[in-house]
């Protein structure tokens, strides 16, 4: 937090039980054109940004053993994204290296799905 200059607030914890240590947030500004990665309400519309958001995705998926858990600002911005990463073939990219569980407004499909997916 110190070297990004912001103090972290916690609007909302939940617990994990993890067996070991498999967590690793990212802070990513910039995709590999240098083109800006961001979720700033101008930009999300941006094919670029979502260009860079799943060049990155497709990365990580390729090179993270384990699962991997992609977080966005809400359902709709989250529907855009798959779309156009359905559209441009960046799903089916990262279906080569893990299972794609697209997480739904409801709860309990939700929860099946991850049920599924452990």
């Amino acid at each position: 937090a110190k070297m990004l200059g912001f103090q972290p607030v916690v609007s909302r914890s939940l617990t994990m039980s993890l067996s070991r240590k498999c967590i690793c947030p990212m802070v990513v500004s910039r995709g590999s054109d240098q083109q800006p990665i961001s979720s700033k309400y101008e930009l999300r519309s941006d094919k670029g940004v979502m260009r860079n958001y799943g060049a990155l995705l497709i990365e990580l998926t390729a090179a993270v053993p384990d699962g991997v858990v992609v977080f966005f600002v809400s359902y709709i911005y989250m529907e855009s994204v798959v779309q156009s990463w359905s559209e441009t073939g960046v799903l089916n990219r990262i279906a080569e290296y893990k299972l794609v569980f697209v997480e739904t407004p409801d709860t309990i499909e939700s929860s099946l799905a991850l049920d599924n997916y452990r």
